[in-house]
């Protein structure tokens, strides 16, 4: 075998290469690139030419591209790929959570260990085609049962402490041991109660406990988790199903047969945007050559037509939120009229209402994400003045009346910065998003229509369009960027028949 040598000699260790002849008459050029600055391996590329001459051309480009600083290599995986993208993709902080949890739950497991060079178009197809038949990366399409380490709660009638001191040390327990593990969920309240024959005031206070101890996260309207990160940000970890451990009740547990679920298409197109991100940044860093996203198909994103809610079924969920309270109803309220967004609306001041000339400014959005509450800047970046009628004047300026001679009767008294949403008393703190959701939700059920806080958003636009207002003062009340594309492909409902100005919706 003969072989041909190439090397760039300076004091230190500088990329080197050579060709070789191959028992079948084909060459092979190796070429060492210097090390991988994230795995600390050595880069060492190879390539098979018909000809030496060939192979000589395509050595002396190897050399080069190294001796420039530009890997021809990289075993760089998925994982490492997304770590680094992560920090410089400028997602704000709900985006950012959204796609940390795709990324958790889906991409790492899935391909996480596999390097970025060998990515192509095909295994993403595969990849999306797997998750179209269950969203579950543990399903193998033979059936098997869902178990969930979930402890014994029952209490201990020998023991003297209350019985959700004794729940939370038992699932304290389990936590350290290992038995149930970052991002493992937890049944929900009721379930969980009637499984193991509980008050449900006694898994609460347990779960609020653990809480505060930092070992669950608690989010309204969704399951509890364990908190920290899962094991599966690890590269290369791949899903593992959950073994029952020695003495498991599935009964207790609420474990359950699998049943196939499929992802839905918008997830899936969510996770393809973050891998053809992932992969752009590949290539402006010269780890890779191409982005296999490009060639890859999520799967067709259909809208199913909607016809648009009525104002009389509105007014039925105003009603009923208002059995909670006036200001849950008037929440409602200012959703249809002005069509802004539930976080925008938490974040609204007293300072950003201007009854005098019926103006309300929209500038800013309250989320919370993981523990943190922030109150930052609209979800297109933009502040804008919305108009109001004099009734909602007069609903927002006799609420705000009430709350005011309620303070007024110990000598306080709102301020300018004091929410106008708000479960404290001197409404320093706004609502959680999640739980106005959660609220919205269950007015809407015990009106028995169907109707979310998004929902509203296209109450407003559906009746607006209807009404003969224009499409693009439509798009800058419900802050859409675009000239109203947004607005007209995804919130115009259709309205069965238009009757002008929409009927008043305020239940007396």
């Amino acid at each position: 075998m003969s072989v041909v040598r190439c090397t760039v000699d300076v004091m230190v260790r500088r990329p080197a290469g050579h060709i070789e002849r191959l028992p079948s008459g084909s060459w092979r050029v190796k070429v060492y690139a210097g090390i991988d600055p994230l795995t600390g391996r050595e880069i060492r590329p190879r390539r098979t030419c018909k000809t030496e001459r060939a192979a000589q051309i395509e050595l002396g480009k190897l050399l080069e591209q190294a001796v420039a600083g530009r890997q021809p290599d990289s075993a760089v995986t998925v994982a490492q790929l997304l770590d680094q993208y992560v920090l410089t993709a400028g997602w704000d902080v709900s985006t950012r959570e959204s796609n940390l949890g795709y990324i958790r739950r889906t991409i790492k497991p899935a391909i996480g260990s596999t390097q970025v060079r060998k990515v192509r178009g095909p295994l993403l197809d595969t990849l999306y085609a797997r998750l179209m038949r269950c969203g579950n990366l543990t399903c193998t399409g033979k059936p098997f049962t869902e178990h969930r380490n979930i402890p014994d709660l029952r209490p201990d009638p020998a023991d003297p402490r209350l019985e959700w001191q004794q729940a939370a040390d038992r699932v304290r327990a389990t936590i350290r041991s290992g038995q149930l593990a970052s991002g493992d969920t937890l049944p929900s309240v009721p379930d969980l109660a009637r499984l193991q024959g509980l008050k449900p005031g006694t898994v609460r206070h347990a779960f609020l406990a653990l809480a505060e101890e930092g070992l669950v996260r608690i989010r309204h309207g969704r399951t509890t988790t364990i908190a920290g990160e899962p094991a599966a940000d690890e590269p290369g970890t791949r899903p593992q199903i959950t073994r029952p451990r020695p003495g498991h009740d599935c009964r207790l547990s609420g474990c359950r047969p699998h049943v196939c679920k499929p992802m839905a298409k918008s997830t899936i197109h969510g996770i393809h945007s973050i891998l053809s991100g992932a992969f752009e940044a590949a290539m402006r860093w010269e780890w890779t050559d191409r982005n296999p996203a490009r060639s890859a198909k999520p799967p067709t994103l259909t809208r199913q037509t909607i016809v648009a809610t009525s104002p009389e079924a509105v007014a039925k969920v105003i009603a009923a939120a208002r059995v909670y309270s006036d200001a849950l109803g008037l929440y409602l309220w200012l959703v249809m009229v002005t069509g802004v967004r539930r976080g925008e609306l938490c974040g609204l001041q007293i300072r950003d209402v201007d009854l005098d000339r019926g103006l309300v400014h929209v500038a800013f959005n309250y989320v919370v994400r993981a523990g943190q509450r922030i109150r930052k800047d609209t979800k297109t970046h933009q502040d804008r003045w919305l108009a109001i009628d004099p009734v909602t004047c007069a609903l927002i300026a006799g609420y705000l009346a009430e709350i005011n001679a309620e303070l007024a009767a110990v000598g306080a008294g709102l301020g300018d910065d004091a929410y106008l949403f708000s479960n404290d008393p001197a409404h320093a703190r706004p609502w959680n998003p999640d739980w106005v959701t959660h609220k919205v939700a269950d007015a809407a059920d015990a009106a028995g229509v169907e109707l979310d806080i998004k929902g509203g958003r296209h109450y407003t636009a559906s009746q607006l369009l209807a009404g003969g207002f224009d499409l693009r003062n439509t798009a800058a009340r419900l802050g859409h960027s675009g000239g109203g594309a947004t607005t007209l492909r995804h919130y115009a409902d259709p309205v069965p028949k238009s009757t002008g100005a929409p009927p008043p919706i305020w239940p007396s």
